[in-house]
């Protein structure tokens, strides 16, 4: 509920000034006036907008929906009526993103709003998938059924996001500690070697040369190439958002590198699978489904060709045919979900091709991750190799022409 600051004169002509709570500006000087009231002057209140400001992320972790969920379910189970039930989740939830959301939603639900429409309105950072489940759910009298089946898919994807992070903690950290390294040695350990090399007089090896000529590089250009990568950086990101052919075929290549390409494709149907399986349990129509799975897919290639055909399903045809002509999902998605619509069970298969593509995601990325790390190891081992040869060569050189 937002605050709006009055004045007013009563009927009696004396003048008043207070606070009242209301959805709109609109609504509150209809309720002013139907105490009676002649308004003078009305605004939001500072304190209003203040409520809206949170410190700290804007996104709300998988985790968290997941328990918040399950607390729902639980409650409602128990019989309590909704805007209690909002309070106590409200009281129990750690997140205050997520508190201030959920005590704003509740003070509409008490108003006689509904609860799907208060928490896109008050819940920005809210994901499609729980918002239109949650309408779903109010629309047909299943709310409990649909919090719990909505907290198993956010616990779910937030242990196959942490398994993936888990397995990418100790690669990144090697290769970290390996730029830091290397870049200690080629801004400060070699230009203390080259003022020795040159106090000789003699000519170097090429392999010391080179290492020579890429310290002076990177000394005097560090700069200029740490503003080359944010800039283009930035620069992507921008055409991203501005250019929708270059955003499309950005993503597209991303589905095509090698290893990456395919975690890609894996995931977005591990997404696609587990969203739609959700959808269909809260009662949307696949039509709806569909258009609420694609704003839940990473890849916007990979989303923009499941959002296309929408029109293919209002015009009659079967899920899997459109999804087919794509041609841009795994031929076991396409078949699976043909399997599912013939069968009359595409909820349930939908949830066990999640499951299979959640451990298959898992699995790839970790047999990616095992390869990298020897991968970076060898690399290190030839960059050591290197640094070696380049700093001995000409000390041996010096010493066997002074023996000979």
């Amino acid at each position: 509920m937002r605050k709006f600051k009055y004045t007013a004169r009563t009927e009696a002509g004396a003048q008043v000034k207070g606070v009242t709570e209301a959805n709109t500006q609109a609504e509150a000087i209809s309720s002013l006036r139907a105490g009676g009231l002649v308004l003078q002057s009305i605004q939001e209140t500072d304190s209003a907008k203040d409520v809206k400001i949170n410190i700290g992320s804007k996104r709300i972790k998988e985790k968290t929906l997941g328990i918040m969920c399950g607390q729902f379910a639980t409650i409602l189970q128990s019989g309590l009526p909704i805007v209690r039930t909002l309070k106590l989740v409200s009281e129990q939830t750690e997140d205050k993103l997520l508190k201030n959301i959920l005590a704003d939603v509740s003070d509409d639900v008490a108003a006689g709003y509904g609860l799907a429409g208060s928490f896109e309105k008050h819940g920005e950072e809210l994901p499609a998938t729980f918002i239109e489940s949650v309408r779903a759910g109010e629309a047909s009298g299943n709310l409990d059924v649909v919090f719990n089946r909505l907290s198993t898919y956010y616990q779910k994807t937030s242990r196959t996001k942490d398994k993936v992070k888990s397995a990418m903690i100790y690669p990144i950290f090697v290769l970290v500690v390996a730029v830091v390294v290397i870049a200690i040695i080629m801004l400060f350990a070699v230009p203390t070697f080259k003022s020795t090399f040159t106090s000789m007089g003699e000519s170097l090896p090429w392999v010391t040369q080179f290492m020579i000529d890429s310290s002076n590089f990177w000394s005097s250009n560090i700069f200029y190439v740490i503003l080359f990568i944010v800039a283009a950086i930035l620069v992507v990101k921008w055409l991203k958002k501005r250019n929708e052919n270059f955003h499309m075929r950005w993503s597209e290549w991303g589905t095509k590198i090698p290893v990456i390409g395919r975690i890609n494709k894996m995931n977005a149907a591990s997404q696609y699978a587990s969203t739609m399986s959700v959808m269909l349990a809260a009662g949307l129509s696949v039509v709806k489904s569909v258009e609420s799975t694609a704003n839940t897919i990473s890849n916007y290639w990979l989303a923009q060709k499941l959002d296309g055909i929408r029109r293919d399903l209002e015009s009659g045809k079967p899920l899997a045919e459109s999804l087919d002509k794509t041609g841009a999902y795994p031929q076991l998605v396409v078949e699976m979900t043909g399997v599912g619509e013939d069968t009359g069970t595409l909820e349930h298969t939908l949830e066990v091709l999640a499951n299979y593509y959640n451990n298959e995601v898992t699995t790839a990325t970790e047999r990616a991750l095992s390869i990298m790390e020897p991968t970076i190891i060898v690399i290190l081992a030839v960059i050591v190799c290197f640094i070696l040869l380049a700093v001995y060569l000409p000390i041996f050189s010096i010493y066997g022409g002074i023996t000979g």
